[in-house]
Order: structure tokens, then C-alpha cells, then sequence
């Protein structure tokens, strides 16, 4: 059963120019992930653009061919070092897998 990856960013950017920056920053490293990665299907990092002051800033929305997929692309050193720099520029994250 494919699965679907969603998460949700708030940024810690202090303007909206600086939270821009780092959406495109983690959308640089995130993206090339589904080519690095055995099991990715779809890997897609887009900037909210409605309502900023409620929704959160950025969404990964992505699909994996089974759980053990997802499961290797979490601890993938690739995704790893990823998700630390990620970290260094969110401030909060919340996420959901779903069958697909």
C-alpha cells in the first residue's frame, strides 16, 4: 500500500522575506530527494500563499511506495542531514501519513 507523506512548517523567519528565503532553501534540499532515495514517488515542498497569518508557512507533501520506504527514507543519511537543517529554521512541525 503507497502512502502519503504530509508535513506542515511554521518558520522562524521574523519576516515575510526571511521566511521566503528559507522555504526556498528547504525546498532546494528536500526536493532532490526523490531522485537520492529508493521508495520516493513524489516529493513536492511548496510555500503557503493564502492566508499567513493562520495556516502554516510551508507543506512537504510526498508519496512513498510502502511503509518500509518511508520508513528507510527517514533514517536515509541523506534525509538526515536534511532534517537538520530543516530544524534550524522552523519553529514548529506537524505531519500525517495516509494510505493511498
Amino acid at each position: 500500500m503507497a502512502l502519503k507523506h504530509l508535513v506542515f512548517w511554521k518558520l522562524n523567519g521574523t519576516s515575510d522575506e526571511e521566511r521566503d528565503e528559507q522555504a526556498r532553501f528547504i525546498k532546494g534540499i528536500l526536493e532532490p530527494l526523490k531522485h537520492s532515495i529508493p521508495g520516493v514517488s513524489e516529493l513536492k515542498v511548496q510555500r503557503n500563499c493564502a492566508y499567513h497569518d493562520t495556516n502554516w508557512d510551508l507543506a512537504l507533501v510526498s508519496e512513498f511506495t510502502d511503509l518500509a520506504a518511508l520508513e528507510a527514507y527517514q533514517v536515509h543519511p541523506d534525509h538526515v542531514a536534511a532534517v537538520a537543517e530543516v530544524k534550524a529554521r522552523v519553529s514548529d512541525r506537524a505531519a500525517i501519513d495516509l494510505a493511498v
